[in-house]
């Protein structure tokens, strides 16, 4: 059996990130424009946020720590999905790297 740092997850693009936040945050389908703060996601859900999509994912330890920077409860479900899709394949902490 892989040890746990190796887990491979579910492929993590944009649109299966967006079904998965909105079956978190919500019993009701929302659309992708819909913005988070409008589902009660404040500034201080984000982490537990991110937490859970990685959890699901599979990837709860080999996914990013999330950057305060990365996520803002003003971003609509697909900014959101397209963000977290991006720091789970390493784009977004690549980036971060960069400007270093």
């Amino acid at each position: 059996m892989p040890a746990e740092t190796h887990q491979q997850g579910r492929a993590a693009d944009a649109e299966t990130i967006s079904v998965l936040l909105g079956a978190l945050l919500s019993d009701d389908d929302i659309a992708e424009d819909t913005v988070l703060s409008d589902l009660g996601v404040g500034a201080d859900d984000l982490g537990d946020l991110w937490d859970a999509v990685r959890e699901e994912l599979a990837e709860r330890t080999v996914g990013p720590e999330l950057d305060p920077s990365d996520l803002d409860p003003q971003m609509t479900v697909a900014a959101a999905a397209l963000a977290m899709a991006s720091l789970l394949a390493g784009v977004g902490d690549r980036d971060r790297h960069d400007d270093a």
